[in-house]
């Protein structure tokens, strides 16, 4: 939909004219007056008492403005036009004064210019962004105060204002696409910003990608992401992960489907089951047993699935069979997790990582932690009372999470929650290293109509809990606004390579 923007110039207008004394019908006719019997003098003079007071009383009556009598007359007629401007096979009949307000105009009709005294100026276009659509929003935000802008032509406006340097068109355009970053925007916003140098709406839209891209998936949103970004955002450490990892990899399979399927144009609620199809079929048709990618179609997507940390989808049986009834992951990276994690829940079941100080959680750097840790998330629609836990198996450390009042804790459980599939319930200490954050979207300022989001972060902690101890990680302040996202990152041990 539309948005009408109101420029930050001040509009032309005409003082109100006084209203007509001759009455009006509603069919436009005139009314007949009675003519009075001079015995009702009194109510004559009641009548001229309040026709005077009707005088003094200001009254309000809608006039076609200049602006708009400006915009159609000069601009969309082209009346008394001086000079017409030509560019991408289309002419403009327009006014050097009006033309002026731009730099790029300016400079060229006060100068030396040999175009400054030709009456059809053709003007170049090599920015593939702007279009006839656009340039006519341009030309004619000259003319008026007021400019209907639509959220797909507004990169295209932006270059068109970039390129003739009216500087106050790019500030609104750009005030607008702040205002407007969604799942259906937000990478041609962001692929605009990179072009033309607008750092606050690349910040903003990689904010949104980070939080949104896993809860606000859609087939054009897919189509659009590039491959570089979408490795980008897997291997942030601020990335959102709604549930689990296996989350990733789902939406990565969904992604690599629309990119082989260009011809796709169903919703995507079907995207998930079309998808789950083809990978399945192609893999039981192939003789050989390739996975995806190991085929030459598949080899230069392997570096963005390497970003997904498959070690923490196999902790869950259903999500294991789905691993292999995809046949995208070659078979020599599962096994090569599958028997890292085993001997490693092995380890932890048989000496609970005391004595080793290269498994410990405790013993991992940042860098491996960032790139290596588990990846939970959870979005609270309300200022309730909540308890969860995440399912999979992770090395016996049953971790149960609430949120009360703002506090935010976790608790190692051992016999307060029942779990059937906690299988360690060691007494002895355990240690993990953790990181939580919380998010949440709010207004600038408190007549902004563009959002930011704003956090708080416990930073990286290394955790001591007995059996059954809980401890608060992080205070969300009462400023918070709901939805509230919660993302956690948790090592519970160290590094695999054993």
């Amino acid at each position: 939909m539309g948005q009408i923007l109101q420029k930050q110039t001040v509009a032309h207008s005409t003082e109100g004219q006084q209203p007509s004394l001759e009455a009006v019908s509603k069919n436009g006719g005139r009314t007949q007056r009675k003519r009075r019997h001079s015995t009702d003098v009194d109510d004559s003079s009641t009548a001229l008492e309040n026709l005077h007071d009707n005088l003094d009383t200001p009254s309000k009556k809608r006039l076609k403005s200049t602006s708009r009598y400006i915009y159609n007359t000069l601009f969309v007629e082209g009346r008394t036009s001086d000079v017409t401007v030509i560019m991408l096979g289309r002419e403009w009949p327009l006014h050097r004064l009006y033309l002026c307000q731009a730099d790029y105009f300016a400079s060229m009709f006060n100068g030396s210019w040999e175009e400054s005294s030709l009456k059809r100026i053709e003007i170049d276009v090599v920015d593939p962004n702007i279009t006839v659509d656009a340039l006519t929003i341009m030309f004619g935000s000259l003319y008026s105060d007021i400019i209907k802008l639509m959220p797909s032509k507004a990169v295209s406006v932006l270059a068109s204002a970039s390129m003739f340097q009216l500087r106050g068109l790019q500030d609104e355009v750009t005030e607008f696409m702040l205002e407007t970053i969604a799942g259906d925007t937000v990478c041609s916003y962001l692929e605009g910003a990179h072009i033309y140098g607008l750092e606050d709406i690349q910040t903003r839209c990689e904010q949104w990608l980070r939080l949104h891209l896993l809860q606000s998936l859609s087939v054009a949103l897919l189509r659009a992401i590039r491959y570089d970004l979408l490795l980008e955002l897997l291997t942030s450490q601020d990335f959102f992960v709604l549930q689990l990892e296996m989350d990733i990899y789902n939406v990565l399979k969904q992604w690599l489907y629309i990119q082989l399927h260009d011809e796709f144009d169903e919703d995507i609620s079907k995207l998930s089951k079309a998808s789950e199809a083809y990978f399945k079929s192609r893999w039981e048709k192939d003789k050989e047993k390739r996975a995806f990618l190991e085929t030459p179609e598949g080899e230069e997507f392997e570096t963005l699935f390497r970003a997904v940390r498959l070690r923490h989808i196999i902790g869950d049986i259903n999500s294991c069979h789905s691993l292999e009834d995809d046949g995208i992951i070659p078979a020599k990276w599962l096994a090569d997790i599958y028997r890292g994690q085993w001997c490693l829940a092995l380890l932890m079941e048989q000496k609970n990582d005391i004595g080793d100080p290269v498994h410990r959680p405790a013993s991992v750097t940042d860098k491996w932690f960032y790139n290596n840790a588990m990846r939970f998330g959870r979005v609270l629609d309300s200022d309730e009372e909540y308890c969860w836990r995440w399912v999979g198996y992770s090395f016996g450390f049953d971790m149960v999470a609430s949120y009360r009042s703002g506090r935010i804790s976790i608790r190692r459980n051992t016999g307060k929650y029942p779990c059937s599939r906690s299988i360690n319930v060691q007494q002895a200490p355990r240690e993990v290293v953790l990181r939580a954050q919380a998010l949440w979207e709010t207004a600038e300022e408190e007549d902004s109509r563009h959002t930011v989001i704003k956090s708080v972060d416990s930073e990286r902690r290394n955790l001591y809990l007995q059996p059954d101890e809980e401890v608060m990680v992080l205070m969300v302040p009462r400023s918070a606004v709901f939805p509230l996202y919660l993302s956690f990152r948790v090592a519970f041990t160290g590094r695999p390579d054993i």
